[in-house]
């Protein structure tokens, strides 16, 4: 399916969106008259999509995947309302949707606590909720569409353990543990670093999944650490700015050059692909970005239509799983090297 005429155009509505939020409430108001029905009489069913954040290549990626397969699908989907980073502003955006009568919303929590109390409301209006990326930690949600970020992490592990040889030193700039993936992609790095690499010693720094925190855990740490190899949590948060720092520090040199420092980074934004290419990262855990946005619109099409699902495995070579109390489907992320960098279907491919 080809949507490269749609991409530019809708990141550029994204970027003034973010640049503007104040501009994000007008464009409800603008939408709510024209708001289709209860999509009985042959119309198309109304739905919303909350964003935590939209200041980084990887979510807006991932709004323009969902808003591409929603209108494919023959949604109605309103502007997505961008909460700015915070929870608060998030719940706030919500019980807009829900006052605005849509049938079904698509989420990405800023926090997997902070978001229940929004899905609690949605429930109470019979409105379905599914989440995208990031899951929630209550509520009733139809469906958390989600990569197995322990996987992912475990998935780093295994990289950087054989870049340097299964001892060594590793900074870890982690995200913020107060959501399902931070926590997850931790969890799955260190457990797998203490049984299959137990001579590693590892700096775990948190960033928030903040650019800013990145610089200033990675600028502490590689000035006064002797460091082997580096792990970010988020290429499409951390990537530009802790380059900054290592090339600062001389430390941003090829692969098969003297003072490479290896790194291996969760995302697969475009920037970390042509790192790849360029040989300054070594491995990239890519995010099925396009996917999400996929079964993200096709499971809220089935949550209207009143479809059940089940524990088990999917007929797209993933498995859905429960996670707290919910349904989890656990997408595949593939590991990306030299060998496959140019994949067309890596979204940090897409034009």
């Amino acid at each position: 399916m080809n949507h490269h005429h749609q991409g530019p155009s809708l990141k550029k509505y994204l970027r003034l969106t973010t640049a503007a939020g104040a501009a994000t409430g007008l464009l409800f108001l603008s939408a709510c008259g024209s708001a289709g029905g209860n999509g009985g009489d042959g119309e198309a069913a109304t739905v919303g999509f909350s964003a935590g954040v939209l200041d980084n290549p990887f979510t807006a990626g991932l709004v323009d995947s969902v808003v591409t397969e929603a209108g494919d699908a023959g949604l109605n989907m309103l502007p997505p309302s961008n909460a700015e980073g915070d929870p608060a502003k998030q719940v706030t955006d919500f019980n807009t949707l829900i006052t605005q009568g849509v049938e079904g919303i698509v989420t990405i929590p800023r926090d997997s606590d902070a978001i229940v109390p929004a899905i609690q409301a949605a429930n109470q209006a019979d409105v379905p909720v599914v989440t995208v990326d990031t899951a929630a930690n209550g509520g009733e949600v139809y469906m958390n569409i989600r990569a197995d970020n322990v996987a992912m992490g475990t998935s780093v592990c295994e990289q950087i353990g054989e870049l340097i040889g299964g001892s060594g030193t590793v900074l870890e700039l982690h995200g913020a543990l107060s959501t399902t993936s931070g926590f997850d992609r931790n969890k799955g790095f260190n457990e797998c670093m203490q049984s299959q690499y137990p001579d590693v010693q590892i700096i775990s720094k948190d960033t928030n999944w903040e650019s800013a925190e990145a610089v200033r855990q990675a600028q502490t740490v590689l000035s006064t650490s002797d460091v082997d190899a580096v792990f970010l949590a988020s290429d499409s948060v951390m990537l530009s700015s802790v380059q900054t720092v290592l090339q600062n520090q001389g430390k941003w040199v090829p692969a098969g050059e003297p003072g490479h420092l290896p790194l291996v980074t969760i995302d697969g934004s475009p920037d970390s692909l042509q790192g790849i290419r360029d040989g300054y990262i070594d491995a990239v855990v890519s995010q099925p970005v396009d996917l999400y946005g996929k079964y993200g619109v096709s499971y809220l099409q089935d949550a209207i239509a009143g479809k059940e699902y089940q524990v088990g495995p999917t007929d797209h070579d993933s498995e859905i799983v429960e996670y707290k109390g919910n349904l989890a489907d656990m997408l595949p992320s593939p590991v990306i090297t030299t060998d496959n960098v140019d994949d067309e279907s890596l979204w940090g491919n897409k034009e």
